[in-house]
């Protein structure tokens, strides 16, 4: 997506099926946003950690660490060995800065479809880039959503792997150079436990970045 697509790149989520939600966290969003940062800065390391997820499949199950839930997924072991052997081939790119005004656009879709239990990109007849703009922004912006996750490393992970997403595109979007703003909320969700929006953009309130005079 560059500063002319307008919110088309949007993003679902939902790796785990028996996931069980978290409660009483403190500072989820700047933990995820960081987890993207060490992603996008750090490839081949997030690699490593899929090669430990790796190992904790049984099939097509994924066992959870100490007491922690399973999850069922659609394709086992494989997907997670796909993700990090592109990982390991990717450069870093930069990292993202956090946007109030985006955060505060994809805590508005939290509230709203948390409440409804509803999934999707849509709330209140609001996509990511009509919240945005109600917010007092411009709609060029990207937007993945997570549901149902147990850790901010869990979350991305799943939104790296892309289990049951055949083009990977969660994997793509986080991986926009052209990104350099997000705006994170995470909160519950009637029907998958808690969900986690990430909006992501190219300035700070979703405007695109205009061109020199003269060019």
């Amino acid at each position: 997506m560059t500063a002319g697509f307008k919110s088309k790149v949007l993003l679902i989520s939902m790796f785990g099926m028996m996931a069980a939600p978290l409660s009483g966290r403190s500072g989820v969003e700047a933990d995820i946003l960081e987890e993207v940062n060490f992603l996008r800065s750090n490839p081949s390391a997030f690699a490593r950690e899929l090669d430990d997820l790796r190992d904790r499949f049984d099939g097509d199950i994924l066992l959870g660490e100490g007491d922690g839930p399973d999850f069922t997924t659609h394709e086992g072991p494989r997907a997670v060995s796909e993700a990090a052997r592109e990982l390991r081939r990717r450069r870093a790119v930069n990292t993202l800065m956090p946007s109030d005004l985006l955060a505060r656009a994809a805590a508005d879709h939290v509230r709203a479809q948390g409440a409804s239990g509803q999934t999707g990109h849509y709330s209140n007849g609001k996509g990511p880039g009509q919240r945005v703009k109600a917010r007092g922004g411009n709609v060029y912006v990207g937007e993945v959503i997570v549901y149902n996750y147990t850790s901010a490393q869990n979350a991305v992970q799943q939104l790296v792997v892309d289990d049951g997403v055949p083009d990977r595109g969660h994997r793509k979007l986080l991986f926009l150079p052209q990104y350099r703003y997000a705006g994170v909320a995470c909160g519950s969700h009637r029907q998958w436990r808690n969900m986690c929006v990430i909006v992501l953009a190219q300035t700070r309130d979703g405007s695109p970045i205009m061109p020199p005079k003269g060019e």
